[in-house]
């Protein structure tokens, strides 16, 4: 850890700086594995998207058999297409999904525990990064309790996200590339630090101890009024999709309201759920928390491109009517 500080004060860069670089990447690597179509289907697409197959074809197993054979006989003999192929065998269970909510619960529950208790761990972690190592520490800028706050939401997030993921969804036994389970450890990773790293200051000079719930009352902001029902809307209808779409069977046409003018409205929950955090995590004084804004847009672009890609998937199960007059996305709009 010593030597990632040393490296951090040698560049003069902040945390938030290495997070921001981290997804700024990570939005330019997803749009280029969804832009080139090798890249896409072999690296991206994961679980029932994986299976293109129409709907007179899913209980004749020979259909499986056969798609995969057209698989590789599009497969080229290149060097390049050879080592494509040998990145997209490296394949894990999408049960595994589970991993990324049981880190970011612990994360973002071991992260709250240490803010609220002021531990030893956090002043040493605090007063070690650049940003607040100078003598002269500069105002805070994110209020304590909007960063509680942020971590708060978070953690409902993962949390209701891991209840899905043990109780609610199926058991399903398709796959998903090795690069899409880094990429979801490394976000919730990233993500237990875009929280509150804008202002480390904030949580160093904040020395109040927490004994009470009603100690973290305070007036609340204009952000937080408009932010908090958005969050729990948007949490509220993922929820709701998420068990609709566990109670359908096999993988059949959605007909809920939610799904009448989108084709993925739990996407785009997930959307309106980092959005709200922007705002919420936003310093006194403005509306958006740049670093939490990039992980927004990755988000987005995670979600638009699954989007895309479902929309795809029941055109090919149920044909053109299926999807006719319904958005990807954001209805109305994409």
């Amino acid at each position: 850890m010593g030597f990632i500080i040393n490296t951090m004060e040698n560049m003069n860069i902040s945390l938030s700086d290495v997070v921001r670089f981290f997804y700024f990447n990570a939005i330019l690597i997803t749009i280029t594995l969804n832009v080139f179509p090798p890249f896409a289907k072999k690296l991206y697409t994961y679980g029932k998207n994986q299976d293109t197959r129409p709907l007179k074809d899913f209980d004749n197993p020979k259909s499986v058999d056969k798609a995969k054979h057209d698989d590789k006989s599009k497969d080229g003999d290149g060097l390049f297409d050879r080592w494509l192929n040998l990145l997209a065998s490296l394949q894990l269970p999408h049960r595994y999904f589970t991993h990324f909510y049981v880190l970011s619960t612990g994360l973002q529950l071991f992260t709250l525990i240490q803010i609220l208790t002021h531990s030893r761990v956090l002043t040493y972690v605090l007063s070690s990064l650049p940003s607040t190592s100078n003598d002269e520490i500069g105002p805070p800028q994110q209020s304590f309790e909007s960063i509680v706050l942020c971590i708060f939401c978070m953690t409902l997030q993962s949390s209701r996200r891991l209840y899905e993921s043990v109780y609610i969804q199926l058991p399903s036994p398709s796959k998903m590339s090795i690069l899409i389970y880094a990429a979801g450890i490394l976000h919730y990773l990233f993500m237990s630090l875009a929280t509150w790293c804008e202002s480390p200051t904030t949580l160093l000079l904040t020395t109040t101890n927490i004994t009470h719930p009603s100690d973290l009352l305070r007036p609340p902001r204009i952000n937080t009024f408009l932010a908090l029902p958005c969050f729990i809307l948007a949490t509220g209808v993922q929820h709701d999709a998420q068990v609709y779409l566990s109670s359908l069977k096999k993988y059949s046409l959605p007909t809920h309201p939610l799904f009448e003018y989108t084709l993925s409205p739990h996407y785009l929950a997930e959307c309106v759920v980092y959005g709200s955090l922007v705002v919420l995590g936003a310093p006194v004084g403005h509306w958006v928390n740049v670093t939490l804004f990039y992980v927004w847009v990755f988000v987005c672009v995670n979600q638009a491109f699954g989007a895309r890609i479902t929309r795809e998937w029941y055109r090919n199960r149920f044909g053109e009517k299926a999807v006719e007059g319904k958005c990807s996305l954001v209805p109305f709009i994409f």
